[in-house]
């Protein structure tokens, strides 16, 4: 077997994502409720489509994946963009530079974890930098944070009172 084309790059979570969106678009489906009224059409109206029915399920499954998907915010291709040129200036791998897009580290931990001999590569400064970047570019919401951090707290208080609530054995 011969290679023709070899690889040259990488596709990101969010190019894939928009490029399926196009697709989408040019064949009229629609995957929700909200699809369809958009597009006017009722569901009980037969759909041809000239490229298979498979194409259409995975679309409608890589998309309804990338939709809920937390790690992945990134919703303008201008932060997409900024993220991008503003990892080209770190000593970085492609592959490195792709998993930091698609998981958007919030931890030194994580970061960690996507990039090889991070801490031997890069100093704290580089690192933090990289994180405080992808907080401003992609900011996480903090209602979420507050309701674990209340979950927790209600959780806590529960084993406390449970363990004050229970009496020792007597003694017979």
């Amino acid at each position: 077997m011969k290679i023709l084309n070899e690889r040259e790059s990488f596709l990101s979570n969010y190019e894939v994502a928009e490029h399926l969106k196009d697709i989408k678009k040019k064949y009229n489906w629609t995957f929700t409720q909200q699809d369809e009224e958009e597009q006017g059409r009722k569901r009980y109206n037969k759909r041809f489509t000239a490229c298979g029915l498979d194409l259409e399920v995975i679309t409608r499954d890589i998309l309804a994946y990338v939709a809920n998907n937390p790690n992945a915010s990134i919703d303008s291709s201008t932060n997409f963009t900024e993220l991008a040129k503003f990892l080209n200036q770190f000593d970085l791998m492609k592959v490195e530079k792709l998993q930091i897009i698609n998981s958007l580290p919030r931890s030194m931990v994580h970061l960690y974890a996507l990039v090889e001999e991070c801490d031997q590569r890069f100093d704290e400064d580089s690192c933090e930098s990289i994180i405080g970047k992808i907080n401003e570019l992609f900011p996480v919401e903090e209602e979420e944070g507050e309701e674990e951090e209340e979950v927790g707290e209600e959780a806590e208080a529960a084993v406390e009172e449970t363990a004050q609530e229970e009496t020792p054995l007597e003694v017979i």
